[in-house]
């Protein structure tokens, strides 16, 4: 996946788009920051990319709330460029299901908290569901 965003970078800046060159540099320089130049997994890679995702939504909210739809578009681009390099999200319908078999095999050990079954459905499904989608369910899931 390394190579995949240096030969992304090359094309965007050969192409002119800045927008989304901007968005490869971050991601790489995040890498570079983080001591995983040559070393990143695809798994940290996601993760970082998962984590600018965040941002980026955190912004398009802030920005909208206060009428900078200019800024707000910027925002949106950017976010659409990231969710290129992860793979695709499971639907919270999807995510429950699993979920459900997880608090299940949870039950049966008689370790089901929400610390627990947070903990292994993020092992599971990292790469896959956001966070916060897995955070919320297993709310609704431990209180049943």
């Amino acid at each position: 996946m390394l190579s995949k965003l240096k030969s992304d970078l090359k094309n965007f800046i050969l192409t002119k788009n800045k927008v989304a060159s901007n968005v490869v540099r971050s991601i790489l320089s995040t890498i570079t920051n983080d001591g995983l130049k040559d070393s990143a997994t695809e798994d940290d890679i996601v993760s970082i990319v998962k984590k600018e995702i965040k941002k980026r939504k955190e912004a398009i909210k802030l920005y909208e709330g206060n009428n900078r739809e200019d800024l707000s578009k910027i925002e949106q681009a950017e976010l659409f460029i990231l969710q290129s390099y992860i793979p695709e999200q499971m639907t919270e319908e999807e995510l429950k299901a699993e979920m459900i078999k997880i608090k299940d095999e949870l039950l049966k050990e008689n370790k089901l908290n929400i610390g627990e079954l947070i903990k292994a459905t993020i092992k599971k499904f990292s790469s896959s569901a956001d966070n916060s989608m897995i955070s919320k369910i297993a709310k609704d899931l431990v209180n049943l």
